[in-house]
Parts: structure tokens; C-alpha cells; sequence
């Protein structure tokens, strides 16, 4: 998908009923600390998808990102979900 600003956010997402099994974050953007996006992906493996938008938002929080949002991660994941 295209986030505000025309950067790319792939959500690769794998999940079973309405639980993530796993997901990936790929695109144009960048987060500092690096570490950041993957501790993301490993903290949203497992949970309901209702849970994403909570968990996006407190993982996040503090982290600088630059090309893409944590509204547009969550919106991202939503869509991905169908």
C-alpha cells in the first residue's frame, strides 16, 4: 500500500482464524532504532488482530520513523487481513 507522502509499506501477513501468525514489514521507510520494526513484527506474532492498533501504538511509541506512521503499520496489517 501507498501511505500518505507516497512511500511504499508492504505487510506480509500469515494468520489463522483471527489470530497473526506472523507478519513482515517491507518498503520505504526507516525506523530508528532499527531494532524496532522486527521487535514489532515479533510482539504482533500470536495476538488477535483486534490487539494490533494497541500494540502498534505502545511498541512504537519513542521510536523515529520516517516514511511511514504507525497508523498506516496498523491500517497496513488491517488491510492485509482482509
Amino acid at each position: 500500500m501507498k501511505v500518505p507522502g507516497g512511500k511504499l509499506l508492504r505487510v506480509i501477513l500469515k494468520y489463522e482464524g483471527e489470530r497473526i501468525v506472523s507478519v513482515k514489514f517491507a518498503g520505504d521507510f526507516f525506523a530508528y532504532p532499527e531494532e524496532a520494526i522486527e521487535s514489532l513484527e515479533e510482539k504482533l506474532a500470536g495476538v488477535s488482530v483486534k490487539q494490533v492498533r494497541g500494540i502498534v501504538e505502545s511498541e512504537l511509541e519513542g521510536v523515529r520513523l520516517y516514511g511511514v506512521d504507525a497508523k498506516s503499520i496498523v491500517k497496513g496489517v488491517w488491510e492485509a487481513f482482509g
